[in-house]
């Protein structure tokens, strides 16, 4: 045991002699500004949705003293990639990193375009170019000096036949009169996307409006066949009665937007009876 334990000790005086040669040895260069300022990218590659076209900011920071900042600073950059093309896919807010005197930090955005097409990932390459003062971290490696910035690709394809003969599920926003089940249905006829039973789950709520629909009227909905953005010009839409009782005839307008990827759609309408606005309320469906 003796012997166990003289060796533990010996092994144990060892490894703390290799840690504190290991620490000896490393040296710690002090940076002597201005000779060693550098300009460098703060952070790290990001991935962004590209239908949330939410701005992607790539923050450039150039360290150096106050005292040595006498002039202004610029340096170029470059985004490169084999899919995404500015102005198709992305945007930029300027074409070069500036830094005025006084001012250490400069910040370009970038902010993805949705095209509405099923065309896969873009990845874009950001890199600082040369400038008058060094480029990325100091050491040999240069860190600092390029990210990566992947626009997900979030588009799904889709046809108008995709839309014929579902019968949707969801609720409106009627708060208090509601919410109430949607009864949408949609088809294609070859050439019109309709859509039928807006505002049905409201009008015959049988604890508020409690109206039976007699007639029903399919209405054209004029959607964009990229985005899925639509309107529906103002159209009869149905004929009632209450207790047996025939009332005025309703029509309809609406807007909204049908997310293929999520197979879901947001109907945003406003029903007209007598010629006057009767309610404005939004339909969030899906199948």
């Amino acid at each position: 045991m003796k012997n166990i334990f003289k060796s533990l000790l010996i092994i144990t005086v060892m490894s703390l002699g290799v840690i504190a040669c290991d620490e000896d040895e490393t040296v710690y260069t002090p940076l002597d500004f201005p000779t060693d300022a550098f300009i460098s990218i703060e952070g790290s590659s990001v991935s962004v949705l590209e239908s949330v076209t939410t701005p992607i900011e790539v923050k450039v920071n150039y360290s150096n003293t106050i005292e040595g900042s006498t002039a202004p600073v610029t340096v170029d950059f470059t985004i490169s990639s084999s899919t995404g093309v500015e102005g198709i896919h992305y945007t930029l807010n300027k074409n070069q990193i500036s830094f005025p005197v006084g001012v250490f930090s400069d910040i370009i955005v970038i902010t993805p375009i949705d095209n509405f097409d099923e065309d896969g990932d873009k990845v874009l390459n950001f890199s600082l170019g040369s400038s008058t003062v060094n480029v990325g971290y100091p050491g040999p490696d240069s860190f600092g000096t390029s990210i990566d910035l992947t626009l997900v690709d979030d588009d799904c394809a889709w046809a108008f036949e995709d839309l014929d003969g579902i019968e949707w599920i969801g609720t409106d926003n009627s708060g208090g009169e509601g919410p109430n089940s949607t009864q949408i249905k949609t088809s294609y006829d070859g050439t019109d996307l309709l859509m039928e039973g807006i505002a049905y789950g409201w009008l015959t709520n049988p604890g508020y409006w409690n109206e039976v629909v007699v007639v029903s009227n399919p209405v054209i909905v004029d959607m964009d066949p990229v985005s899925g953005v639509f309107t529906i010009d103002e159209q009869y839409l149905c004929s009632t009665t209450w207790l047996g009782n025939p009332q005025p005839d309703y029509s309809i307008s609406a807007s909204g937007q049908y997310f293929s990827c999520l197979q879901s759609m947001e109907v945003n309408y406003t029903l007209y009876q007598g010629g006057g606005v009767l309610r404005q309320y939004t339909e969030t469906i899906e199948f």
